[in-house]
């Protein structure tokens, strides 16, 4: 079981960082919207601009700070994230969260490589691979500490209906291009369509509840901005002196086993930097800490003996132990105990 602490306290709604997805085709107005919206939002604003320097082009209109981004692996949009934490922006547009998936080395392309690396007809490996990655992605968002809007790209979807004995071609809806689902990670959803109207089709806001905004600007920040600050404010979380010791105790196990693998070329110089940046992280529980630390340990058994299993076996596992999570990680256990043994 993960080491957390599961007591239940009185609900209280907090102050909050705004998660809001904007959806819609080209030429709806994304961009535009996400950066007026911003505007009402915030003073210090960054967008994350993966669409050839197009926010630029509002500029004129708008004060906020640009980062290109040409190869769109999901540890450059993590470290676009960080980034913007570290420089203090109180809000980060994402225009778009689509290229993440579809774009170069985005989730879609990483999943072509793997495959074609692992040699397999099937993608389900190389899914098993890319998901960690697109998730850590996914949880930087909802995790930084500072206001986010992304954009997405849209695909239209229709359905083949029967009316009168005739086939009839309807519009279902548009459909994010991203991860089946993903829409439903964020705070409040908008829908656009080329006449710039806005349907919110998810909100966590009340007063939002199947509004339909006909080219949505500062009112619209407005209450979205009453609704955010309308909570107490947000509590640090006390460390006791015993969690505290715990912390020092793992990241310093976890730094000599770095140390260790490293002067065995056993890991990659990328993971080793993934493994520092977590342990950095203030808000690394114990338990995750934890969780490190069993998988480094689990590296370094495999270490221990690849001399006696093949070349292929020692990197699939490999693989399997840094895409676990916490509940499969007794399972590999027993799985590597087995190897040992053979």
């Amino acid at each position: 079981m993960q080491d957390q602490d599961l007591s239940f306290e009185k609900a209280v709604k907090s102050k909050l960082k705004l998660r809001l997805a904007i959806i819609g085709p080209s030429g709806s107005g994304k961009t535009y919207t996400s950066l007026l919206l911003a505007s009402g939002l915030s003073k210090k604003i960054a967008l994350l601009d993966t669409e050839r320097g197009s926010a630029k082009k509002y500029a004129d209109l708008f004060k906020f700070s640009v980062l290109e981004l040409e190869n769109f692996h999901p540890d450059n949009f993590i470290e676009a994230i960080k980034s913007a934490e570290a420089q203090k922006f109180d809000l980060l547009i994402i225009d778009s969260l689509s290229h993440a998936w579809n774009g170069h080395n985005g989730a879609l392309e990483l999943v072509d490589k793997a495959a074609a690396r692992l040699k397999s007809t099937s993608s389900f490996a190389a899914w098993r691979e890319v998901t960690p990655l697109h998730n850590k992605m996914i949880d930087a968002i909802l995790r930084a500490d500072l206001h986010i809007i992304v954009t997405m790209r849209a695909k239209t979807e229709y359905s083949l209906e029967k009316e009168n004995e005739k086939s009839v071609v309807r519009k279902v809806g548009m459909q994010p291009i991203q991860r089946e689902g993903l829409e439903y990670e964020f705070d409040i959803v908008g829908d656009m369509d080329l006449t710039s109207t806005m349907v919110i089709s998810k909100t966590r806001c009340p007063i939002l509840q199947q509004s339909v905004i006909q080219k949505p600007g500062k009112e619209l920040a407005k209450t979205i901005l009453k609704w955010l600050n309308s909570g107490e404010p947000v509590k640090k979380k006390v460390v006791s002196a015993g969690d505290k010791r715990e912390r020092d105790r793992l990241i310093k196990n976890i730094k000599t086993k770095m140390e260790e693998l490293n002067e065995k070329n056993f890991i990659t110089v990328k993971k080793l930097s993934e493994f520092g940046d977590k342990i950095k992280d203030p808000k690394a529980t114990v338990g995750m800490l934890k969780f490190l630390e069993k998988q480094l340990l689990l590296i370094d058994r495999l270490d221990q003996i690849k001399a006696t299993i093949s070349q292929q076996q020692r990197k699939s596992f490999y693989r399997k132990i840094l895409a676990t999570n916490t509940q499969d990680v007794k399972a590999l256990e027993k799985e590597l105990k087995i190897m040992e043994a053979a």
